[in-house]
C-alpha cells in the first residue's frame, strides 16, 4: 500500500525509475522461471519475497526523498530505534522474549562445543537498520558534516542496538562505512581524520572502560558481562583461527560450496526462485533440512543461483554503481553518507543475506537505503532539486523549503531555483537531521 500510494502521489526520477526497474524485472523472470520448471510453489514465494519487500521499499525511499514525508519518516526511525532499544535493554536484564531472534552471545567451536556467555545476542526487526544508520552518522561524524551532539539522537540508539547483536557482520559493515567515507571525502586531511575517528571510536570506548572498571556500582557486573562478550564473540571471532574452528564460519564455507556447484549448472539464467540447491541436512523438520535448501548466507552466491549472471549484474547496477557515482560527489552530505552505509552493507551481505530478511526488517531497511541513496544521485544531478527535510533548530528553513517545494508543483519554469536562492536556501538536499 505505501509503494501503490508513493507512486499515485509522488513523481518519479528517471533514474530512479529505471534502476529499480531493472530489479522489477529481474524479480518478474526470477519467479516465472520458478514457475516454468515447476519448483515448490511456496518455496518460489519464500525466495521472492525478501526481494520483492526490497523493491517496494527502495519504490517508496526514492520518492518521498526530499519531500516533507522523508523528515516524518526519519522522526519515526529515530523513535523506534529509541524504543528498539529501550525493550532489548529490558530483556536483556529481565530475561523476556521478544519479537526476532535472541541466543547466547557466544561462539559454537569444533574444539570445544558451545560457548557459554552472560551476554545475550538479540536480532530484531530493528537490528539491521540500527546498522544502517550507525554507518551513516559515523560516515557524517568523521567527514565532519555534522556534530556528535546534532548525531546523537541517531547515533546512540543506533550504535547500542547494533551492539546488542553481538554480529560480526554488524562490525564489519560499520567499519567499511567509515573507510568508505574517509576514501570519498578526499579533501580531509589525515590529521582531520585521525581526530575524528578517535572521537567517534573512542568515545564509546571510554564509557565502555569507565563501566566496565565501575564493578562496585549498581549494574557494573552486567555491563562488564556485555563487554566480554562482544569482545569474546565479536572481536575474537573475527581471528583466523576462530573463524577456522567456529562451526557456523565451517558450515557457510560448506554451504558456499553447494551455491557455486549450483551456479555451475545453469550460470547464464539461473535456476529460478523455488530452485533447492542443496540437499536437506540435520534432523527432520529442522531448518537445515527444511527452507535451508533454498537459503544461503552469502547473497551474491545466491541472487546468481536463482538468476544467474544477469541477475546479479541487475543487482550491482541497482545497488553498486550509484555508490561508486557518490566517489564523484564528496561534497554533497546526503549521498556521502548514504553511499558509505552502501558500502558496509555490499560488505555485509556477502555473509548475511539482509536482502532476504523480509520476516526481520532486513529487507525494508535495505530497500530504504537502496531508494535513499538512488533519489540522492538523481536529485544532485537535477535540474530541478527538491525540497529540504526539516532540520531541528531551523524552523525558517525548513518553512522555506516547503514553500518552495508546493511552488515548484505550480512553477515548473525554473524560477522557483531563484526565489529559493532568495530566501538563502541551497540547492542540495541535506541531513541535517543526523
Amino acid at each position: 500500500m505505501a509503494a501503490v500510494w508513493a507512486i499515485w502521489t509522488h513523481p518519479h526520477r528517471s533514474v530512479a525509475r529505471f534502476r529499480i526497474g531493472g530489479m522489477v524485472v529481474l524479480f518478474l523472470c526470477a519467479a516465472l522461471a520458478g514457475v516454468v520448471k515447476s519448483h515448490p510453489p511456496l518455496e518460489i514465494i519464500g525466495d521472492g519475497r525478501g526481494l520483492f519487500s526490497t523493491i517496494l521499499a527502495a519504490i517508496v525511499a526514492s520518492r518521498i526523498y526530499g519531500t516533507s514525508h522523508a523528515g516524518t519518516s526519519l522522526k519515526i526511525i529515530r523513535i523506534s530505534l529509541w524504543v528498539s532499544l529501550a525493550v532489548t535493554i529490558a530483556a536483556s536484564i529481565f530475561k523476556f522474549p521478544i519479537a526476532g531472534r535472541s541466543e547466547a552471545a557466544a561462539l559454537f567451536l569444533n574444539s570445544s562445543g558451545a560457548g557459554v556467555s552472560d551476554g545475550t545476542r538479540y536480532l530484531t526487526p530493528a537490528s539491521q537498520m540500527a546498522v544502517i544508520v550507525a554507518s551513516v552518522v559515523i560516515a557524517l561524524l568523521i567527514t565532519n558534516r555534522t556534530t556528535l551532539r546534532k548525531a546523537a539522537p541517531y547515533f546512540v540508539p543506533s550504535l547500542a542496538l547494533s551492539f546488542f547483536s553481538f554480529s560480526r557482520n554488524s562490525f564489519l559493515a560499520l567499519v567499511v562505512a567509515a573507510l568508505f567515507a574517509i576514501i570519498a571525502a578526499r579533501a580531509i586531511s589525515s590529521l582531520a581524520v585521525i581526530a575524528r575517528l578517535s572521537l567517534v571510536v573512542g568515545f564509546p570506548l571510554l564509557v565502555l572502560t569507565l563501566a566496565h572498571s565501575s564493578l562496585g556500582l549498581p549494574g557494573g557486573d552486567y555491563v562488564a558481562s556485555q563487554i566480554n562478550a562482544f569482545s569474546s564473540r565479536v572481536l575474537g571471532g573475527l581471528d583466523s583461527a576462530t573463524l577456522a574452528d567456529d562451526t557456523s564460519a565451517i558450515a557457510r564455507v560448506n554451504e558456499d560450496s553447494y551455491l557455486t556447484a549450483a551456479i555451475a549448472q545453469s550460470p547464464i539464467s539461473g535456476h529460478g526462485f523455488g530452485f533447492a540447491y542443496r540437499p536437506p541436512t540435520g534432523p527432520p523438520g529442522s531448518f537445515s533440512a527444511t527452507k535451508g535448501q533454498y537459503y544461503g548466507h552469502n547473497f551474491y552466491l545466491w541472487i546468481m543461483v536463482k538468476t544467474g549472471i544477469f541477475g546479479l549484474a541487475a543487482f550491482l547496477y541497482f545497488a553498486l554503481s550509484p555508490m561508486l557515482q557518490a566517489l564523484r560527489q564528496p561534497k554533497n552530505s546526503a549521498v556521502l553518507g548514504l553511499a558509505s552505509a552502501n558500502a558496509g552493507l555490499l560488505v555485509a551481505i556477502a555473509f548475511a543475506p539482509f536482502p532476504n530478511d523480509a520476516g526481520n526488517g532486513g529487507s525494508l531497511a535495505v530497500g530504504t537505503l537502496f531508494g535513499l541513496l538512488i533519489a540522492a544521485i538523481a536529485t544532485k544531478n537535477s535540474e530541478h532539486p527538491v525540497a529540504l527535510p526539516r532540520i531541528p533548530g531551523d524552523t525558517a528553513r525548513s518553512v522555506r523549503s516547503e514553500r518552495y517545494a508546493r511552488s515548484a508543483e505550480s512553477d515548473p519554469t525554473g524560477t522557483r531555483e531563484a526565489a529559493l536562492k532568495k530566501d538563502g536556501v541551497s540547492a542540495e538536499p541535506k541531513f541535517g537531521m543526523i
